[in-house]
């Protein structure tokens, strides 16, 4: 991990993905984070399993709560509540993303908690904002972070089920977002001396990521049609199927990039062709030009396809599987993928410090793992350790 955050300590009560993906962040950079789970369950996404992972790593609960420290806390009881308390007068940060009904039932609304510390960083993750018929409202990535905001309609073809996107991209964009957001107001608390409130939704993630669409919209403007392959407007901005039922795609904006590519795929006559002789004649001839470029990827081997375009001028990327990303060197000598405590591979958090990867990572800790360290770190003793975990308090 990085040391950016060292001495920063943030307090997490959340669930599932979107906040405790900020939490996740902070930690790769160096604060100490401590996740407080219900005494009775810990968080949901414990519970969610995929099919081969059934051993000691959960990638549902994984993939949000690295390096962190965690502690199970029966926050409906005021003992339990009291303990948090403590904890927070000596954090830095407090992470939730619980509804307002329940914040307010426990006591951790943000004027709660900057009463008892001034200088605290209240940060809120919600689905749909702090306003409006949706403001207590639940939310999940996918209905409210890709298809409320219109991603999922800007990927749908006439006539088909709206495509789903890979598992927690609004979630884990939300978290790097919100993790951003902490250091902004930590940055400028060393200005000020003054705490603040944080707020971010996942229906604001997924605005945000639909912004050019969105801005397009508002002035009358065309937005990137939704088509498929064959018919696409844009030829050198697609994807092609191999002999052996792989993908190809490429991203040659550039005008200049045309005579390298047509070297590369062994069609030298395509220069001379009318149809394609510039960037204006390839777009009103794009489905012609699809045509043609299904035949020349049809005719080859995807290794093949990336061997022979690997010293090509444009952009171009081949569609990989979650094992090939695992696998490619780009990623790992970037550090882009990397091992966590010898556990598994994963990608690491999207910003790196110091001209060098995030090093050493930590899995995520056990249910209840560092309730006794952390309690003991605020003066609880051993005897109340005890009466604490009799009564249900503490796991």
């Amino acid at each position: 991990m990085y040391d950016v955050m060292n001495g920063v300590r943030v307090i997490e009560v959340a669930e599932h993905t979107f906040v405790p993906a900020a939490g996740m962040v902070l930690a790769d950079w160096g604060a100490d984070v401590i996740k407080v789970e219900r005494a009775q369950g810990g968080d949901a996404s414990r519970h969610m399993k995929l099919p081969g992972a059934d051993g000691v790593i959960n990638p549902f609960f994984e993939a949000a709560n690295r390096g962190k420290r965690g502690i199970a806390l029966d926050l409906t009881q005021a003992a339990g509540r009291e303990q948090l308390y403590q904890l927070i007068d000596g954090a830095d940060v407090f992470l939730t993303n619980l509804r307002a009904d329940a914040r307010q039932k426990l006591g951790i609304e943000a004027a709660d908690l900057l009463a008892r510390n001034p200088r605290l960083i209240y940060a809120r993750g919600t689905g749909y904002g702090l306003h409006g018929a949706m403001a207590n409202d639940g939310g999940f990535d996918y209905p409210s972070a890709w298809c409320r905001a219109g991603a999922a309609n800007g990927q749908t073809l006439p006539g088909e089920a709206p495509p789903r996107q890979p598992g927690s991209i609004g979630d884990l964009t939300g978290g790097v977002t919100l993790a951003g957001a902490v250091a902004a107001a930590l940055f400028r608390r060393e200005r000020t001396g003054q705490g603040a409130v944080v707020d971010n939704a996942l229906y604001m993630v997924g605005t945000y990521l639909m912004s050019q669409s969105l801005l397009a919209t508002s002035i009358g403007a065309a937005t990137i049609p939704v088509q498929s392959q064959a018919d696409s407007d844009f030829a050198l901005a697609n994807n092609y199927r191999t002999r052996d039922g792989r993908w190809i795609s490429l991203c040659l904006l550039m005008d200049k990039w045309w005579p390298d590519f047509v070297a590369h795929i062994e069609r030298p006559e395509l220069l001379e062709d009318p149809r394609f002789v510039d960037a204006r004649a390839r777009h009103i001839n794009s489905r012609a030009l699809i045509a043609v470029l299904n035949e020349v990827f049809a005719g080859r081997d995807y290794a093949d396809w990336c061997a022979r375009l690997a010293s090509l001028e444009g952009v171009w990327a081949p569609v990989q599987n979650p094992a090939e990303v695992l696998a490619d060197a780009q990623a790992l000598e970037n550090g882009f993928v990397s091992p966590v405590a010898d556990s598994y591979l994963t990608g690491v958090s999207p910003a790196q410090f110091d001209e060098r990867p995030v090093g050493e990572l930590r899995i995520g800790p056990g249910f209840g793992q560092h309730t006794d360290e952390v309690l003991r770190e605020i003066g609880v003793g051993e005897s109340e350790l005890v009466v604490l975990r009799e009564a249900g308090v503490i796991r």
